[in-house]
């Protein structure tokens, strides 16, 4: 019963968060909209969405150095269990520590996406400014 109530308090969390994202949404449309009838020159949008929205990069890099962690301690840890040999480590068939070849590959591609996504935001962001200067 208590779970089922944590759940239902959750997904009421949830609803509500989604209800006032929604509304700011709305307020700022209806800012705009009067904006537009005024006269009046509208900021940016991309400026005002950015501010509201998460950061990739941050999040690739975390997850990159998440997957290297999980998989080079995987790798150590069936290293260790595999060169003391003990009546539990006969049971480990021989070459498994290589399985933590793999979350570790995973998490150098999304730090290679990160470095990718980087260099584009670099990018872009100069050649705003050199269309701002001109």
């Amino acid at each position: 019963m208590e779970v089922a109530l944590v759940v239902v308090a959750l997904i009421g969390y949830l609803a509500f968060l989604q209800w006032l994202r929604h509304h700011r949404r709305v307020m700022i449309h209806r800012e705009r909209l009067a904006a537009v009838e005024k006269g009046i020159e509208l900021p940016p949008l991309e400026q005002e969405a950015q501010n509201r929205s998460w950061n990739v990069q941050r999040i690739l890099l975390l997850a990159g150095l998440t997957w290297i962690s999980l998989g080079v301690g995987a790798f150590v840890v069936l290293t260790a269990l595999l060169s003391y040999p003990s009546h539990a480590a006969n049971e480990i068939p021989p070459g498994i520590q290589w399985i933590g070849v793999a979350p570790a590959a995973v998490g150098v591609s999304h730090l290679i996406v990160y470095v990718v996504g980087k260099r584009r935001e670099r990018t872009a962001a100069s050649s705003a400014e050199t269309i701002r200067e001109s």
